[in-house]
């Protein structure tokens, strides 16, 4: 139980972002990982993320530099934590997530391709 606890918690390094943050943010061109599951990534998600599920988000590091800015978007922000503190662990150094994933960016009324 202690590791999933820590799998999960917030690291301290990574920035919350609301939907409108991110969506302001999006202007700018970050690298937006999408850690859901192929199924939910193709049932809709924010243009020009890329798909990486979650357990696969090391390839990440051979993809992009450690000073990428990177995104990460789940359905509900936990995998997403857990993608970033993998990240952040391999030295990225610009890792934010959509606060409330999906789910807070489809209540907000975002765009969803």
């Amino acid at each position: 139980m202690t590791n999933l606890f820590r799998l999960f918690r917030h690291p301290e390094d990574l920035r919350d972002l609301t939907p409108d943050e991110l969506q302001e943010k999006l202007i700018s061109n970050p690298v937006v990982i999408d850690v859901r599951t192929t199924r939910e990534f193709e049932a809709g998600h924010i243009a020009g993320a890329v798909s990486i599920p979650l357990g696969q988000e090391s390839s990440a590091i051979t993809r992009w530099p450690a000073d990428a800015d990177v995104v990460l978007i789940c359905k509900t922000g936990h995998r997403s934590q857990a993608a970033a503190a993998t990240l952040l662990r391999q030295g990225f150094r610009q890792v934010s997530h959509l606060k409330g994933g999906m789910d807070a960016w489809r209540r907000a009324s975002k765009p969803v391709v």
